[in-house]
């Protein structure tokens, strides 16, 4: 699985610097002789503070060790609302497959007879280990609009930063009203504004908001083991 974030990587003196931005700071910040050093080191360095909280969220979404997420479990958004996508019904079990409580799973989930027990035995027979595409992460306004395939709507916590963060000269509260009439877009609202944005579309605002730090802005794609 790819995992996206966004860096700040520029030239101070004889130095260059970059920083991996999340939210409403810089989690990372490191320093080189070289734009490629510290292009480097600066991977190297998000792959060993983010891998690892990268998996552990991803594990905490599969669900427990022992009632893994349901294969037929789907997500409802924006309101993480588990329902079952055979009889689009409210789950009671939220989507948990409960291994060793057959009978209260069999009581309570909503599937077809006989697809309960194909659950109950795919899971049993370790065929499915309950990760979920969708279910974690958070769907930024502006990458709906644009009509995105299916989950890159979607992105982990990890991958949004407010833009006000990148742009320190950009202050939400003063300057919204001016960068809403420059921009002159149907699509860009006060509350897409407000939200931590995607990697790629903080890049974009940032270009408009102060040319110069744009530039200076790249997005760094990981592999995570899922």
């Amino acid at each position: 699985m790819k995992t996206r974030v966004l860096v700040r990587i520029g030239q101070n003196k004889a130095e260059w610097v970059a920083s991996v931005y999340y939210k409403d700071s810089a989690f990372c910040t490191v320093r080189a002789e070289s734009r490629e050093g510290v292009m480097a080191e600066i991977q190297l360095q998000v792959k060993t503070i983010l891998l690892p909280q990268t998996r552990a969220w991803l594990q905490e979404w599969r669900g427990a060790e022992k009632s893994p997420n349901c294969p037929e479990g789907a997500i409802r958004l924006p309101i993480d609302l588990w329902v079952c996508k055979l009889t689009d019904d409210l789950c009671p079990l939220q989507a948990q497959v409960l291994v060793n409580e057959r009978e209260e799973f069999i009581r309570h989930c909503v599937a077809p007879p006989t697809r309960k027990e194909e659950i109950l035995r795919t899971v049993a027979l370790g065929k499915y280990d309950g990760f979920h595409h969708v279910p974690g992460r958070f769907l930024y306004p502006a990458c709906e609009q644009e009509a995105k395939k299916g989950s890159f709507k979607y992105h982990y916590p990890w991958e949004l930063t407010f833009l006000e963060t990148c742009c320190p000269s950009f202050l939400l509260e003063r300057d919204w009203p001016e960068l809403l009439r420059r921009l002159d877009r149907k699509n860009i609202s006060l509350s897409m504004l407000s939200n931590a944005l995607c990697a790629e579309h903080c890049r974009q605002l940032a270009a408009q908001v102060d040319p110069k730090v744009a530039a200076e802005l790249s997005i760094i794609e990981l592999e995570v083991d899922r």
